[in-house]
């Protein structure tokens, strides 16, 4: 079998999940929409037991909802992995997945709906040491022709240099981390723990700026009009009224997931913090019913 491949419609359904099920160490799921169909709950589901195995998934699009871009039952279920970081990033657009051994740069968003109906292509590669995933790009492509072999140059980037994975892992680390949980591993019991047998024990909860936000559709509905009657002030004047410092008021934002390097985060926006001008000068208003706000 080729090293690099392209695959279409069913066949990039069948290797998506092959992907997640072979996947033994780290599974990295890049996708701007996530409705996790049955199929793939079920394969994720035997990984939660594994003390060694880390998920990572990156969603996006939906700068003023978030959670239009993942179904909640979705959102439920990766929460309840013990080794997982969920983040966000509104620009993203591609959809990438990748397994210890391979990985698939596609179309395809990691939606039940994009994989029953719509017409999707991948490309897939396998690889078993850093730097062999541009010479195997480099072996099939050269044989395709001229037009692949602009592919090659402006998008996958080989003649830069450019390895997709570094690429992506960079986009994943520069987002916004919103969830993340860690194992707690403990010995096995028996001879297996005596001769340094490890598994799960139970899970730490480092992070969850989700917490809360993934509303029923009723009180979804009710929360934007809740947020709309809502003053909102600035940092100074709510420091002001409160009798505290300006920073305790700034920090205790950012504490909170609202605002990162002076700017509002999706969840902050989601929260209804917003943008304001005075006098030509721009500052950040917060809701004066921030739950935040209510013990300062």
């Amino acid at each position: 079998m080729d090293d690099v491949g392209f695959i279409f419609n069913t066949k990039l359904v069948d290797a998506i999940e092959d992907l997640i099920q072979d996947s033994k160490g780290e599974l990295l799921l890049i996708s701007p929409f996530i409705d996790l169909s049955p199929r793939i709950r079920s394969i994720l589901n035997e990984k939660k037991s594994l003390h060694d195995f880390k998920l990572k998934v990156l969603f996006g699009e939906n700068e003023n909802n978030i959670y239009k871009s993942v179904k909640k039952d979705s959102f439920d279920f990766l929460k309840e992995f013990p080794n997982i970081e969920i983040r966000y990033n509104p620009l993203l657009h591609a959809k990438f997945y990748q397994s210890d051994t391979r990985f698939i740069m596609t179309s395809i968003n990691l939606y039940d709906y994009s994989l029953a109906t719509n017409i999707e292509v991948g490309i897939i590669c396998e690889y078993s040491e850093p730097g062999y995933i541009n010479k195997a790009i480099e072996g099939v492509l050269n044989n395709i022709g001229d037009g692949i072999n602009k592919v090659k140059k402006d998008f996958l980037g080989t003649k830069k240099e450019i390895n997709p994975i570094e690429k992506f892992e960079n986009i994943y680390a520069e987002s916004e981390l919103m969830f993340k949980s860690e194992p707690i591993i403990g010995n096995k019991k028996g001879i297996s723990g005596l001769i340094g047998g490890k598994e799960l024990t139970d899970r730490n909860i480092i992070i969850d700026n989700l917490k809360g936000q993934v509303k029923s559709k009723k009180s979804s509905n009710q929360e934007p009009s809740k947020k709309l009657k809502a003053s909102v002030k600035s940092a100074t004047q709510i420091s002001k009224s409160k009798g505290v410092s300006q920073s305790i008021i700034i920090d205790l934002m950012q504490s909170a997931g609202y605002i990162k390097d002076n700017s509002i985060t999706a969840l902050g926006k989601n929260n209804g913090l917003v943008m304001k001008s005075y006098m030509g000068n721009e500052y950040i208003a917060y809701p004066l019913n921030l739950n935040e706000f209510q013990n300062v």
